[in-house]
């Protein structure tokens, strides 16, 4: 009986000494040789000392199939279990990777000093028990591999069914959307041409709210509107209204008094063309959700010919969301539309990249509670020394931040973070965001720290 002493001395190194050191018992393969058949008798137990091998099963049900068993390299041991077991025959098919060097010991092998280490079977329990390992390592290897193909598997189905809600999507909206459309412009030129005989001066109060933009920060024009209250004693409903007609004190003041007084009383004709502004620009919007939704399935990249602008796109955003803003103080400094060069794009997908980040930062300014909720927006042309220049638009909150780890995932299709029934996400905003960018050759970045999210999309443009 061998003593403890000894037996911790069958390691694998002096098993591989004692047992395939002989040069008379080694044999090479070159790449690509079958070294065994599935099945076949086998009665010897290899060590590999050079080069790599791939390990095979057929499938039962169809002899032509094989699956990749495992990959093994040198200090690997092959055939551990038929040897051990008394099977003699391989459970797989080894063919070689590279070319290989293997040194082998018969079934009939005599054990090596037995009466210091035991009998054979003990002096290989390293081998079996490291057999195990690998086994288990391998095993576990391809359970998460399994798991990563059914999640692939699992994603491709989910774009492929999006792909068929979104043809639905598009068919039963499209119709709804031409509807408002169609009807909205014959609304419009109808109040035209009826203010039009009436009150030249109600009608100028109408293409006035037509053509508004809001795009003075909401603190401008609560500051202003109060003041506008006591000056020309109006209601704050009234006073909101000429802030936004006049835009400034020196604006008010071209109006005159009489005007102003009127306002009580004739208001709702500019806010009727403010309506019917918002109206068109919805039934824009509407209608590039649509394409948004099929480029996430790789739909063509769309480039109008005729030049959009980001000042207008980032007005009619801003316009779309204020019932987000409407607790959120704003901040815009986007300068004026002369300012801006227009670039090759669609103006309604300009919009959706505004209103996906505008809105996912006031809702998380929501989400924390945070106090003095603010969302900045600045717009900056940034000529360059070549034919092409860039317009930066940088979108600012100053809410809980994003952590470090989402920085990457929150661009991902099926990512959201909206949740205790704030809202309803998708996970599809970002996604919009990045792929519409992408489009047009630019580039988004994020930079956040608690207390100060900024997302920054640069744009190119061609100068003339």
């Amino acid at each position: 009986m061998p003593t403890d002493s000894p037996s911790r001395e069958n390691s694998l190194e002096r098993l591989n000494r004692t047992y395939f050191s002989d040069p008379a018992r080694r044999l090479s393969f070159r790449r690509g040789d079958v070294i065994f058949r599935q099945n076949e008798p086998n009665r010897r137990l290899f060590l590999i000392l050079r080069g790599e091998i791939i390990a095979y099963q057929q499938d039962a049900d169809a002899p032509e199939t094989r699956y990749e068993v495992f990959r093994a390299g040198a200090g690997s041991y092959i055939g551990v279990q038929s040897f051990f077991s008394r099977r003699y025959a391989l459970s797989s098919e080894i063919v070689a990777e590279t070319d290989v060097e293997m040194a082998f010991i018969d079934a009939d092998v005599p054990a090596v000093e037995p009466e210091k280490y035991g009998p054979l079977s003990e002096q290989f329990m390293p081998t079996i028990l490291h057999e195990l390992a690998e086994r288990n390592s391998r095993v576990f290897a391809r359970t998460v591999e399994k798991e990563a193909a059914v999640k692939r598997m699992h994603r491709a189905e989910m774009s492929a069914t999006l792909g068929q809600l979104a043809a639905g999507i598009a068919h039963e909206l499209n119709n709804a959307v031409g509807v408002l459309a169609r009807k909205t412009d014959f609304v419009l030129e109808f109040l035209e041409n009826s203010l039009g005989e009436t009150s030249a001066e109600n009608l100028d109060l109408f293409r006035r709210g037509l053509d508004y933009s809001a795009v003075t920060s909401s603190e401008d024009v609560r500051r202003l509107a109060r003041e506008f209250e006591r000056e020309y004693d109006l209601p704050p409903d009234i006073a909101k209204v000429l802030v936004r007609l006049a835009g400034t004190r020196e604006g008010a003041e071209k109006l005159g008094r009489k005007r102003i007084a009127s306002l009580e009383k004739n208001a709702r004709y500019w806010e009727l063309g403010h309506d019917l502004h918002d109206m068109r620009v919805a039934a824009r919007h509407a209608a590039s959700i649509v394409r948004s939704v099929k480029l996430l399935g790789g739909g063509g990249n769309i480039r109008r010919e005729d030049g959009a602008s980001v000042y207008e796109s980032l007005c009619e955003a801003i316009a779309l969301l204020k019932s987000n803003l409407r607790d959120v103080r704003l901040e815009s400094q986007i300068g004026e539309a002369a300012d801006c060069p227009t670039i090759r794009a669609d103006m309604t997908e300009l919009v959706q990249i505004w209103v996906n980040i505008i809105k996912n930062a006031c809702d998380a300014l929501k989400i924390a509670g945070t106090p003095d909720p603010t969302v900045k927006i600045r717009l900056q042309v940034v000529p360059t020394g070549t034919l092409r220049g860039f317009i930066a638009v940088s979108i600012t909150d100053n809410g809980p931040g994003v952590p470090e780890g989402f920085h990457q995932k929150i661009f991902q299709p099926d990512f959201t973070t909206k949740k205790n029934g704030l809202n309803f996400g998708l996970g599809l905003g970002l996604a919009i965001v990045r792929r519409l960018v992408d489009a047009y050759e630019g580039e988004i970045t994020l930079d956040s720290v608690p207390g100060k999210t900024t997302f920054c999309i640069h744009l190119p443009y061609k100068k003339f």
